[in-house]
């Protein structure tokens, strides 16, 4: 696991040093389309380079909100014209057992999961599948997709930001799933402003 992560660490950050804010759309694309690319590696990076004055933050953090919502709107019409395949051809392409899974907070909680599943470790990645499957109501499902995508962004693009070059820090918390990722990101930012103010004192 650590060794893939690596791996697929150095690829995100190449491909973003390389094409900057088309990166990091491509990458929130991908992963709301139903490829595991890590937001938490994809949106932390982009803060950053933020820090380093390579990238604006908030342009980031849009392009990475756009992208992960075009990421939706492509797995949404698969589901919507395809889902019926997902347990044919198609169940070599996405894992059936996330789709059921996401199908099942669906059908618990209605089209409003498009806006906080956004913050749930794989149900975000697979969700739009089973609305589009569902016919959820387009307009509403690209709402909530953009505000939860939006914040989920904004959220790890500061993280990123205010870490600076510490920013790989939050890779250590990827399997724990994403609610424990945002209480990480909040822990890492009081203790690294913590640190800066205290060691400011004995300047």
């Amino acid at each position: 696991m650590g060794q893939m992560l690596e791996t697929i660490g150095s690829w995100i950050t190449a491909v973003i040093d390389y094409l900057g804010y088309a990166g990091v759309f491509l990458g929130m694309l991908l992963e709301s389309a139903c490829i595991p690319v890590p937001s938490e590696l994809i949106m932390p990076f982009a803060g950053f380079l933020a820090s380093q004055g390579k990238m604006n933050l908030l342009a980031a953090i849009v392009a990475g909100s756009i992208g992960g919502t075009i990421g939706c709107v492509v797995a949404y019409v698969i589901g919507r014209k395809y889902g019926h395949l997902l347990e044919g051809p198609l169940r070599f392409v996405f894992p059936l057992h996330e789709v059921r899974r996401a199908q099942r907070w669906l059908a618990r909680h209605g089209d409003s999961v498009g806006f906080f599943t956004r913050l749930l470790p794989a149900v975000r990645t697979f969700i739009s599948l089973p609305m589009g499957m569902a016919h959820a109501p387009f307009l509403r499902f690209v709402v909530y997709s953009f505000v939860g995508t939006a914040i989920w962004c904004t959220v790890l693009a500061y993280v990123g930001w205010m870490l600076g070059e510490n920013w790989a820090m939050i890779k250590a918390y990827l399997h724990y799933g994403d609610v424990f990722v945002l209480i990480a990101c909040g822990a890492l930012v009081v203790y690294y402003v913590w640190k800066r103010k205290k060691r400011s004192r004995f300047v």
